[in-house]
């Protein structure tokens, strides 16, 4: 035999699993048919050992689990070794047989008991303390986690991807829980093992270890607020899609199950009453928050000036799908029109532009009624979110049209404050644009103050707005204090001027003249002032900007901002809103090609000034790397010459040869280069561009009211919650109200401070406990309404599981017909090997009939006898096959009738919960699961 052959033959022993005896065949399809005689029957005989496999690895209290044997179970249950039974106990995990594994769960193996005491941890059985048994010391490893910790955990996470709620909660009953994976980047000891040992392995374990975690079946038994915990799971995963892009699909899944779990809490609220309690939101913290350190978010902090404070953590949590919830958006919008419920009229765009105008008229009467009378009635309308909108959009838009006004028509009121007698409007302008610049200063620290100085920045609407305010003080403080100090330097130094041939001394700027004695209005109107009025202002040192110059920068800057920040009305319209977050993505999208744009310019930007290098005299276009970068940048955009790359002859060239020969190459070469870049520009970059645009807009299409429900839910929270009335600039007018309050503090601060020492102890006594008591009533009322959340997450939870489990028995109904066909169907192919089997002993019986024949009469008795053996077989196997197909009927005759029977109560319960009656339809509903149960009925069919 040759060595290849050799080597073949070696490795299909290795590979290949020995073959099953008959006896060990015998006791398996036994086991996987239920038929528990035989197994017993072949057991006793001691000819198969119970922990024999299958060429699958499937032992036979395997295939009693799968089968659903609950006898049969118990009959291996003490025949087993310990592997095998927890091997049996992930198969029953695995196949959800939750009373097949609260009977495996009472093994010995899964008993924990201490090292230092004889003490029960966990105790299965009564008798074992009854008759005290000696209990094993059980030894753990390195880490503190025992063997059997690591069994429990194994199937405790099973369990979990599963999502069985019963399951998870019997094994966790044993004081096992899940451990939250290290960061991905963590460097200690047992990371850096794990990893190096067997990535794939510490790939596997984390992503089950997540699986696990995002069970909703897990979160419901392990969290105090599964909503919060989802939230923070779903952050987390979308981090890890970013850090583990080749897990990048199974994290978004898992992110997705963590969302629509919250989804599917909010949908078991049954009234508004458990809407508001939920969005009420608690101090809580998460399993999952722990496992990153410094996390600013790890902890979910309420905040008490939020009216829904979960749903304004859920917004910072990106949560898009629980925010546009219905019943969280019914309730933002029950509070958005509270008081003013026929303005919902303004939910469509050409109402809300039609209210502006009238607003602009009004709200300014209204606001300071507001500011002289804070309690009278204008107050309840004005305090409305939907009238705060209102008042600030009307605010802005008045500011930005004054703004406009002042630097664009009335800009001569700025200079007039260079004159002696200034007049009364432009110091009523002015005051008006700072007064109404420092009320929006205002708002944005109150907000600061309110959300904090690192949420504050995270809000790209937020840093739009502080560059505004930015840009557009300092512009008008510019404004203001130049005139003053060219005024205050002409009053120091008095310069002289020429007028009409005589030489004055001047007092004050040629402006501030009267017309009538120097035409000054009319020329600088007509843009034609006479040289001898020309006056140019210098300073030192001279690397200082042109502070006029600098002030139209920083208004033409800030001007810009203010006017595209009108959009934050935009989410108001759900086509403005969609049309809004489609350009915040898109401009994300070219941010992201900017890199490739940024790659091929420089490329060719660097390839044709080097080709051009020794032509700079000749081009008009490709004169260094500057000017070559400035042409492909006007190219990109499509204005660039199509003749750039031509050469002037009469120019002479600066290269080392100045060979006249190398024109036409050179430009023939940059002709190619020119048209290379075009078309890797504007045909393959441009169409790039477009179809991610395309993409991007059709995915928020998809989306898109998701999308504009979250955007309008983030405009609509920033005026539910409390705030100031009324807008700029009357939030900076102080009230009577507000005078009153700081009178009362002043009152109490000095009250305090001078504070005499031989004040009666009673009375301190008595002020002490006056705040202990309020203390102690505050305490109270936090820790009911905590409990009331607390008592509905707990009534959500419930209703989810119950919810999730008809559903696994409705699925069921329909998995049942084809759990018998196939049951049927492998009955049948037992059967025919049978029938294979006795036509070959037929034809072996004919053969010997033909020696018989020519042995004589002894033998001829001998085939008699044979024949009729094999008649009784025959007959055997017709009757067992009319057994089988009388099984079955019945058996379907059964389940038809136990179908019939749970209609009858379903009809029952659907009577019993219109009349009112829950206990007897929660009764009824047991029976029927009861019935379920019973209908699946699996005929015997196998002989004893």
């Amino acid at each position: 035999m040759s060595c290849k052959k050799k080597r073949r033959l070696n490795v299909l022993a290795e590979r290949l699993r020995p073959g099953l005896s008959e006896s060990e065949r015998e006791f398996l399809d036994a086991a996987e048919l239920g038929d528990e005689a035989v197994v017993r029957k072949v057991l006793e005989n001691d000819v198969v050992s119970p922990d024999c496999e299958d060429t699958l690895g499937r032992t036979g209290l395997d295939h009693a689990i799968i089968s659903g044997k609950e006898s049969l179970v118990l009959f291996l249950f003490g025949k087993v070794s310990g592997p095998k039974i927890h091997q049996g106990l992930l198969c029953a995990v695995d196949n959800n047989r939750t009373e097949l594994c609260e009977i495996l769960l009472r093994h010995q193996i899964y008993r924990r008991r201490t090292v230092e005491s004889d003490v029960y941890l966990y105790v299965d059985d009564p008798e074992d303390v009854q008759n005290s048994r000696p209990p094993e010391i059980v030894e753990k490893n390195t880490e503190g986690v025992t063997k059997v910790d690591k069994m429990l955990k194994e199937a405790l996470m099973r369990a979990a991807i599963k999502n069985n709620f019963q399951i998870v909660q019997m094994i966790m009953l044993r004081a096992v829980s899940l451990e939250i994976p290290h960061d991905y980047f963590c460097s200690c000891r047992q990371c850096i093992d794990d990893r190096e040992g067997d990535y794939m392995v510490f790939c596997n374990n984390r992503l089950d270890t997540f699986r696990a975690l995002a069970s909703p079946a897990y979160i419901s038994l392990t969290e105090e607020d599964p909503i919060i915990a989802c939230f923070h799971l779903s952050k987390g995963f979308k981090r890890l899609q970013m850090i583990e892009t080749e897990n990048q699909k199974t994290y978004q899944e898992l992110d997705e199950q963590c969302q629509n779990f919250t989804l599917g809490l909010m949908d078991n609220c049954r009234s508004s009453d458990d809407v508001k309690c939920i969005l009420s939101g608690a101090k809580a913290r998460t399993a999952f928050s722990d496992d990153e350190d410094g996390d600013r978010e790890s902890g979910f902090q309420l905040n008490e000036g939020d009216i829904f404070p979960l749903l304004s953590f859920a917004m910072r949590m990106e949560q898009k799908k629980f925010v546009g919830h219905v019943k969280c958006q019914a309730q933002v919008s029950e509070r958005w029109f509270s008081g003013l419920q026929m303005m919902r009229y303004l939910n469509r765009f050409e109402y809300l532009m039609l209210s502006i105008p009238l607003g602009i008229l009004l709200l300014p009467i209204l606001s300071l009624i507001y500011v002289v009378a804070p309690w009278s009635k204008v107050t309840i309308l004005l305090d409305t979110p939907l009238m705060r909108f209102l008042s600030y959009t009307c605010s802005y838009l008045s500011f930005l049209i004054v703004i406009c006004l002042c630097k664009l028509q009335f800009s001569t009121v700025w200079l007039s404050i260079a004159c002696d007698d200034t007049g009364l409007f432009a110091y009523i302008l002015i005051g008006l644009v700072f007064l109404w610049i420092f009320g929006l200063i205002w708002e944005e620290v109150k907000q600061i103050y309110n959300a904090g100085a690192q949420d504050y920045l995270l809000s790209l609407w937020n840093l739009v707005d502080s560059f505004m305010l930015t840009f557009l003080l300092t512009s008008f403080t510019l404004d203001v204090v130049i005139p003053i100090r060219i005024r205050q330097m002409i009053h120091r130094f008095q310069p002289t001027m020429n007028a009409s041939g005589n030489i004055v001394s001047m007092t004050m700027l040629p402006f501030c003249y009267s017309s009538d004695v120097y035409n000054m209005s009319t020329a600088y109107r007509d843009c034609q002032a006479p040289a001898t009025l020309a006056m140019i202002a210098e300073w030192t040192p001279v690397w200082i900007p042109d502070p006029e110059l600098l002030s139209d920068v920083l208004f033409s800057a800030g001007i810009i901002l203010s006017v595209s920040r009108i959009s934050f009305i935009m989410p108001a319209n759900e086509t403005f809103g969609t049309m809004l977050v489609s350009f915040q993505r898109t401009c994300f999208d070219l941010i992201k090609l900017f890199a490739m744009f940024a790659l091929i310019l420089l490329a060719f930007t660097c390839g044709i000034a080097g080709l051009y290098a020794a032509h700079t005299c000749q081009t008009e276009s490709f004169k260094g790397f500057a000017g070559t970068l400035f042409l492909l940048v006007w190219s990109l955009l499509g204005f660039g010459p199509g003749e750039a790359p031509d050469l002037r002859h009469d120019a002479p060239m600066t290269s080392l040869t100045n060979n006249p020969s190398r024109g036409p190459m050179v430009v023939a070469l940059g002709y190619i280069l020119y048209g290379i870049y075009v078309f890797a520009a504007l045909v393959v970059l441009m169409n790039l561009l477009i179809a991610v645009m395309s993409n991007t807009f059709q995915e928020i299409q998809d989306e898109r009211d998701t999308e504009w429900k979250f955007v309008r839910t983030e405009l609509w929270l920033t005026f539910i919650e409390p705030g100031c009335c009324v807008a700029p600039p009357f939030n900076v007018i102080p009230t009577p109200r507000d005078i009153c309050k700081l009178v009362n503090w002043m009152r109490k601060y000095f009250r305090r401070l001078f504070r005499k020492c031989h004040k009666p102890v009673r009375r301190w006594c008595t002020k002490r406990e006056r705040s202990i008591k309020k203390l102690q009533e505050k305490m109270e009322s936090e820790e009911a309404r905590c409990t009331a959340r607390q008592n509905v997450m707990c009534s959500l939870v419930r209703r989810y599981i119950l919810e999730s489990e008809r559903e696994q028995i409705e699925e069921g109904e329909d998995a049942a017909e084809d759990k018998l066909r196939r049951l049927i169907e492998r009955v049948a192919s037992k059967l025919d090997e049978r029938i294979d089997y006795i036509q070959t002993h037929l034809q072996n019986v004919d053969d010997n009939v033909n020696n018989v024949q020519k042995g004589g009469m002894n033998i001829q008795t001998m085939q008699k006898s044979e024949i009729d053996l094999t008649q009784t077989l025959i007959n055997t196997h017709e009757g067992y096959q009319t057994m089988v197909r009388k099984i079955w009927e019945d058996g379907k005759s059964f389940r038809d009738e136990k179908m019939e029977a749970i209609r009858a109560m379903r009809e029952e319960r659907l009577k019993l919960i219109k009349d009112m009656k829950a206990a007897e339809a929660h009764s009824l509903e047991d029976d029927i699961i009861d019935a379920y149960e019973d209908a699946d009925f699996i005929p015997r069919t196998t002989i004893n």
